[in-house]
Parts: structure tokens; sequence; C-alpha cells
């Protein structure tokens, strides 16, 4: 069991290994609620970024066949897991890389106004992703956290914004 533990933890820290991601430390959120994925995108002609809101739970990831393109992906990688968005298609790619019983789970925030969340599947499973239809021509970020029970930790550093379009870093 601690072998494949540590293949899963491996494997998906390999984007920062490989120097693709920032690495990034804990820190507390600034509220510790949870906002259920929307699937609703319309754009709301605001630049301003929503503050976390309190909701029910995380849109929960699709199972991926492998590990997303490395290519077309935008990564980040955490002391709990990695987590990546692919423009085409606007996934928000997540594997949670310890099993701990703890959750991982992938924030993501529009510059429009959209608060989003993706958990993994349990880390003996792999990749998996949430599909989002986000906003062309605008702006995501992302960051993971752990979540157990409605309780959360190990809040990571927000990645840079890329765009949505062609995943160029926002300016």
């Amino acid at each position: 069991m601690r072998l494949r533990q540590a293949l899963a933890l491996a494997v998906g820290l390999l984007p920062l290994a490989a120097g693709l991601t920032e690495a990034t430390a804990a820190q507390p959120p600034a509220t510790s609620g949870i906002v259920a994925a929307d699937e609703s995108d319309a754009d709301t002609d605001t630049d301003d970024v929503a503050a976390d809101a309190t909701e029910t739970s995380p849109l929960k990831a699709t199972k991926a066949s492998g590990a997303p393109d490395y290519d077309t992906c935008r990564f980040a990688g955490y002391s709990i897991g990695s987590t990546c968005f692919k423009w085409v298609g606007d996934n928000q790619w997540v594997f949670d890389g310890l099993t701990n019983g703890w959750a991982a789970v992938t924030q993501v925030q529009t510059n429009y106004g959209k608060n989003r969340y993706c958990q993994a599947l349990p880390s003996a499973e792999g990749w998996g992703y949430c599909n989002y239809d986000h906003v062309e021509g605008k702006c995501v970020r992302f960051r993971m956290y752990e979540l157990k029970d409605g309780v959360t930790r190990s809040w990571g550093a927000w990645s840079k914004w890329y765009g949505t379009d062609y995943g160029w870093p926002c300016e």
C-alpha cells in the first residue's frame, strides 16, 4: 500500500519536478466555504473576482483514461496532488496524490466572477477531470486543498492566471 501511495504521489508531482509548474506553500483560505460547480457560464461583464461562498459540495471528477497531455495543459503541483487547466475543452484535471482519507479538490476561479470546485478521484484511481464551459477571451486560475466531512485544510497558493482561449498567461 505504501508503494502504491509513493508511486501515485510521484506521478502526480512529475510536472512539478520537470519544472513545468510553480511550487506552492499551504495557506489558510479566506473562508472555509465550498461553492458547488456552476454549470451556467454567462459572462457577467465584470472583472471582479467573486469571493468564496458557502454551498454544497464540489463536482466529482470524471475518470480519465490516462494523464493529461503535458503540452496542452497548464500544471500546478502541490504536496497533496496535481491539477492542470486544459484550455481546449475547458477541462480542469485533478489528481489526488495521497491515500489519507481526505479528498483533493481544485478550486477554479475566473476573472468574471465564477468559483468552481473539482474533487479528484480517490488517489488509487488516477487522474480525473471536470468539464466546464468557460467564457472565451477570459482568464482562470486554480489552487488545491483537501476536504473531508465539510472541513478543509492544506490550501495551496494560486496558480498564474491563464487565458481560456489558448492557455497563455494573462497580463
